[in-house]
């Protein structure tokens, strides 16, 4: 992030936590991307509101922070989100189905900014995409076309449950549950690479950014690595004979 968009960013995202203590109002920000949400996880401490997360879905990257009230309950925040299904029209004649990048490009395209725009899921029979509920209007009339395939897009009225995507489940045994141990493990990779990537800052343990290889993670901790994929802990299994901890995983990407 360059040095300005960060002064901007920190002053913006100050005036909504200000604008809702002042009017005791829930205020929100735009899509913020993981490197933009750590900053706001450091300013935390200087403001007297509840700050809470949502991307559209359990495990979003892209999400959009809310400052409320401490009278607000949690549940009494709605985030200002929309999912969008785009499908291709004729898709059993489409030669070669339009990838991630297609899909963010031909919504750029329509002078959408990426900050109104949160994940976007690819799936065998088109897309899911997440936006500010103040765009999808704009994107339902105007989205057209994706990698030159013509396109219709409506509101998803699915569950949100089957939106959630799947990575492949493992079992990984570790002698503890040390950062870079868990890493190693969890990617296929040495531990002394595990430890390369923690110390380059590309590895958050729960969206916070993790400088220690020795850190303790949490049996159901989500570790993000940048460039890497996500690894999702889904609790303990037990240990073995030799004293190593097995725990169940599933890894994204």
């Amino acid at each position: 992030m360059a040095q300005g968009e960060e002064k901007w960013l920190k002053s913006h995202l100050m005036d909504l936590a200000r604008q809702a203590e002042t009017y005791s109002i829930p205020m929100y920000s735009d899509f913020l991307d993981t490197a933009q949400q750590e900053l706001l996880y450091d300013l935390e401490k200087h403001v007297s509101v509840r700050v809470e997360y949502n991307g559209g879905y359990e495990g979003a990257e892209r999400r959009m922070a809310s400052f409320c009230p401490p009278f607000f309950y949690e549940e009494q925040t709605t985030f200002p989100i929309c999912c969008l299904e785009i499908r291709p029209r004729g898709a059993q004649f489409v030669r070669k189905p339009p990838q991630h990048r297609d899909y963010l490009g031909s919504i750029l395209g329509c002078g959408i900014d990426r900050r109104k725009t949160g994940d976007i899921l690819v799936r065998e029979e088109g897309a899911l995409i997440f936006v500010c509920e103040e765009m999808a209007v704009f994107l339902m009339e105007n989205l057209r076309e994706v990698g030159h395939v013509p396109v219709d897009v409506q509101r998803y009225d699915g569950s949100l449950e089957d939106v959630i995507p799947h990575g492949k489940e493992l079992v990984i045994s570790v002698a503890s549950l040390r950062l870079d141990a868990v890493l190693s493990r969890g990617f296929g990779m040495g531990r002394g690479d595990a430890a390369d990537l923690i110390r380059a800052g590309r590895v958050q343990i729960d969206h916070h950014l993790c400088g220690k290889t020795d850190q303790v993670v949490g049996e159901e901790a989500l570790l993000t690595v940048r460039g890497k994929g996500r690894l999702k802990l889904k609790g303990m299994t037990g240990t073995s004979k030799s004293g190593r901890i097995q725990v169940r995983a599933e890894r994204f990407g």
